[in-house]
């Protein structure tokens, strides 16, 4: 499906640039066309002004002197007087080209042309649909005697110019439809990437949150179908596994519920002045028990000066503070000191919540990787806690609340070893 994606979205790209470059050239080749017609009718009325006061001047006019004339100007000249066609006989009249043969009558009437349209002075012969000879006629009284000249220039030599032109502007035009094919293959590549590396996070995703609830699944399977022969003493042992595993079943689908949530902009907060030494004073009691049970130490450090209110949603941040806690109960070998601390932030704009604690610490490599969904840090200390009823949400769902709050989560080697994760929070909301 994506390279099919891939190839409708590089046609679309191409065939609408192809478009534009098409009209664009066009529009190039039409001017440049404009452009040199304009230069040869100034050059041909130029040089036909010219050889006509020439020619005014001269006392004898042969037919060698007009030749010259006709080669070094590029066109050909054709005179009368009184009516009488000049050198008739002569080797300049047999260039007539059959080109010009139909703008010329009778030689008695030579001067006679077919109908044209005029532009700055200059005739412009038609023979079809294009100008086909540039056509320039003066009169002129000498001696008691009426002389006519009469100036023809082809345009064949111009279209041939601009036929290669025509023929240039198309193998460029070839050229960078080629080149336009490649950029919008390799450009809907990159713009696709985004959308390919996000199905296959889903993917991800979704094989992990079935391989989590496959376990659990089994595991209340399996003790209900143990009840049916078990007696009623050993069945409160087998209901106590079931409602375990249920409740930790009911808390994966809850953090679930809540990334689902964050990455829609759903997630609603219910913003509050809270006195946020307060909230983990309670979180620390709370946890007193738990740590006792795993023989950690778990202390609380909080300033001696009162702190400003935070705006915040009290309960996704004490759901913050049970994640990092639960998490260094839990990942931390027994006997180990356990850290919850609040501080004023810099500038006295922001508040930071720690959890510090002196364990084995998180390696450098994967301090970034925690923070993935279903990822989890492999403990290599024989007496770490039980990582049971850890799927690898905690963290995702403490730092998208953090990020819902306009605030940061960060990980980093706390003093002496351990880790120290530290939640910041805006004073402000605004």
């Amino acid at each position: 499906m994506y390279q099919d994606v891939r190839l409708r979205l590089t046609k679309l790209f191409t065939t609408v640039l192809s478009v534009l470059l098409a009209v664009l050239l066009g529009v190039c080749f039409y001017f440049s066309a404009r452009q040199q017609f304009s230069l040869q009718l100034s050059s041909f009325t130029s040089q036909s002004y010219t050889v006509s006061e020439s020619i005014s001047e001269q006392t004898v006019l042969t037919s060698r002197w007009l030749a010259a004339h006709e080669e070094n100007a590029g066109f050909r000249i054709y005179l009368w007087d009184n009516g009488t066609e000049l050198f008739h006989n002569s080797d300049h009249a047999s260039r007539i080209l059959p080109e010009y043969a139909h703008y010329l009558s009778e030689p008695t009437a030579g001067h006679t042309l077919q109908p044209q349209e005029k532009t700055n002075g200059v005739s412009i012969g038609r023979h079809g649909i294009l100008p086909e000879v540039l056509c320039y006629q003066k009169q002129l009284v000498k001696n008691d005697s009426i002389l006519q000249i009469l100036f023809l220039q082809s345009l064949k030599p111009l279209y041939a110019r601009v036929g290669s032109s025509l023929l240039l502007y198309l193998a460029l035009f070839l050229v960078s439809l080629c080149l336009l094919a490649l950029f919008c293959w390799y450009f809907t590549g990159r713009l696709l990437q985004p959308l390919l590396a996000s199905q296959e996070s889903q993917n991800r995703f979704i094989s992990s949150v079935s391989h989590e609830l496959r376990t659990p699944l089994a595991v209340i399977l399996s003790n209900a179908s143990a009840c049916e022969k078990a007696s009623p003493a050993e069945q409160k042992s087998f209901f106590q596994v079931i409602a375990r595993e249920g409740a930790q079943m009911s808390d994966m689908l809850e953090q679930l519920l809540t990334l689902s949530r964050a990455d829609s902009h759903g997630l609603v907060l219910g913003i509050e002045e809270t006195d946020l030494q307060t909230l983990l004073l309670e979180t620390y009691e709370n946890f007193l028990p738990l740590a006792a049970d795993n023989g950690h130490l778990l202390s609380i450090r909080l300033p001696e000066s009162e702190l400003p209110l935070c705006p915040c949603d009290s309960g996704r941040i004490r759901q913050v503070c049970h994640i990092l806690l639960h998490n260094a109960l839990s990942y931390t070998p027994g006997g180990s000191t356990v850290l919850l601390f609040i501080a004023e932030g810099s500038y006295e704009k922001e508040i930071a919540i720690g959890v510090q604690d002196n364990g084995g610490g998180i390696p450098d490599e994967e301090k970034e990787k925690i923070f993935d969904r279903f990822y989890r840090v492999k403990s290599n200390s024989p007496n770490a806690g039980n990582e049971k009823g850890h799927h690898g949400l905690g963290l995702a769902v403490a730092k998208e609340i953090a990020a819902s709050h306009r605030g940061t989560l960060t990980v980093s080697d706390a003093p002496g070893g351990g880790a120290l994760f530290l939640v910041t929070l805006p004073l402000t909301q605004e």
